[in-house]
């Protein structure tokens, strides 16, 4: 008996170690995503700022100016100054530090026009038409002639800048490129006070779990105590029952009555000794049903900082389901407690992702569900990239599989299965659940339309599927039945999204 509740105490104290562990990894990483995102975000927020003024530039200049700048006296001065204050004025607004255009001429990079910043101005120092940009000729060269947008960053003394150049064409076939120059300092400074902040909330859960361990550490020192003392008392017992098995035959009745009671109190000692083991594996459980919800609360404290400055603290609305969506949380993990005293007891932002990994990410959160109800999931891969939105992908994924469950479930299929095949651009997934009624088909997906109960389906699931895939992703998303059931098919690059 010592012996199993020892073995119990180091397997508590071993889940315990494990526990936190998993507490500050799981913070580590999620801290190490948000750095990666936030420059993401900063990177991409640049971008499009960079983009939308070398667009919007084309408005300023006459549609045929590029055509009469290609030689070094066919803008006149007065031209060029005007053209010097239009964009000057444009980027004033703006956070860009120039906005220029230039051409090509003999093997040479030329400017036709550029922004100047006041200094500049008040001094006459300005880029004008048809100066040579000597340092970058070979790099505009290139972007000539792949015509491709290429985006770079530099530094010097007056500070790192990142760059657009656009390579365009007049209506009568001139070539020529629009630059603009962004100061991206604050990028490194804005990263670098995240980093700080990411050490400051290592260095307070840390706190936290060394406050925790040591009032565990002074629970676990407690329960090795009693055990302690259980073995002295067993020892200490064992010594008195072999003496007094001597005597037995002098007081056997009383002696046999002080043995009874004896081991009635034994037995309370074992009953709460067998409750403190039980305790190590409450503890295990517990850890196991709180690391997710844990997890939510420590990205929710963690956001608060940013959510203050960008004032949505001041937001009734948003603080009122920011507390109700711990409070859920809370209540979980405290009917988590309940149940176990009862016993005793992942901008929009567009981007290329892998089709059949996304898939594959859904099936592994779906398998435990789906082997629960017995239904086999067969998954045949071909691997593919696919610009778009990776997350809103699996949810459609997510949702037909759900969709096909149910019927499997409902029908009470014998031998469910499930069936996923991706075949070059196109995703096939089946099921073996009979189909759907033909009088049905055809509004499979109409919004609020659903063939379950009232109260299991909002009859949205399919309508939002259909809508991510066709409006947002440029595929097409339908339903047939076959043989045995019904067939989504989901087709990427039909339609321009």
């Amino acid at each position: 008996m010592i012996e199993q509740l020892l073995r119990n105490y180091y397997i508590k104290n071993t889940i315990a170690v494990g526990f936190v562990l998993l507490v500050l990894f799981s913070s580590l990483i999620n801290s190490y995503n948000n750095y990666h995102y936030s420059e993401y975000i900063l990177y991409g927020n640049i971008d499009k700022n960079l983009k939308s003024t070398v667009l919007n530039s084309k408005l300023f200049l006459n549609d045929n100016f590029h055509d009469r700048a290609i030689n070094q006296n066919s803008i006149a001065i007065d031209e060029d100054k005007r053209n010097i204050e239009i964009l000057s004025k444009f980027v004033s607004n703006l956070d860009i530090e120039y906005l220029y255009t230039m051409v090509k001429k003999e093997g040479k990079i030329y400017f036709t026009s550029s922004s100047a910043i006041p200094e500049e101005i008040n001094t006459n120092n300005m880029t004008h038409y048809f100066d040579h940009y000597e340092s970058a000729t070979k790099k505009l060269l290139k972007v000539l002639d792949k015509k491709e947008i290429v985006y770079e960053e530099s530094t010097d003394k007056w500070g790192t800048f990142r760059t657009i150049f656009l390579p365009c064409m007049t209506a009568k076939g001139t070539p020529y490129i629009i630059g603009a120059d962004i100061k991206i300092d604050f990028i490194n400074q804005k990263l670098h006070k995240y980093i700080q902040d990411i050490v400051t909330t290592q260095i307070i859960i840390i706190l936290i779990l060394i406050i925790l361990g040591f009032f565990f550490i002074k629970i676990s020192r407690r329960e090795l105590n009693e055990i302690q003392v259980i073995k002295e008392s067993l020892d200490r017992e064992i010594t008195i029952k072999t003496k007094e098995l001597e005597n037995l035959n002098y007081t056997l009745e009383e002696r046999i009555e002080k043995e009874i009671d004896k081991n009635r109190k034994k037995d309370k000692q074992l009953i709460h000794q067998t409750k403190m083991a039980q305790m190590g594996e409450m503890i295990g459980a517990i850890a196991h049903q709180w690391r997710q919800p844990l997890n939510v609360i420590s990205t929710g404290i963690q956001n608060l900082k940013y959510d203050y400055k960008e004032g949505l603290l001041n937001d009734e609305k948003y603080i009122k389901e920011f507390i109700d969506k711990n409070k859920k949380t809370i209540a979980f993990m405290s009917h988590t407690i309940d149940d176990f005293r009862d016993f005793f007891r992942v901008d929009k932002i567009k981007k290329v992702f892998n089709v059949s990994d996304a898939t594959q990410g859904v099936i592994n959160m779906q398998s435990a569900q789906l082997q629960n109800y017995n239904i086999k999931l067969n998954f045949t891969p071909d691997k593919f990239e696919y610009i778009g939105f990776e997350s809103e992908y699996q949810q459609v994924i997510l949702n037909i599989i759900n969709n096909a469950k149910d019927a499997l479930v409902e029908k009470k299929i014998d031998n469910p299965v499930i069936t996923i095949k991706i075949e070059a651009s196109t995703i096939f997934i089946s099921d073996n659940a009979g189909g759907i009624p033909s009088d049905i088909l055809d509004r499979i997906f109409e919004p609020y339309f659903t063939t379950k109960e009232q109260g299991k389906g909002t009859g949205m699931g399919l309508y939002m599927s259909k809508m991510i895939i066709e409006d947002n992703m440029g595929g097409v998303l339908g339903i047939t039945n076959e043989k045995d059931g019904a067939m989504f098919t989901i087709k990427f690059g039909v339609k321009d999204a």
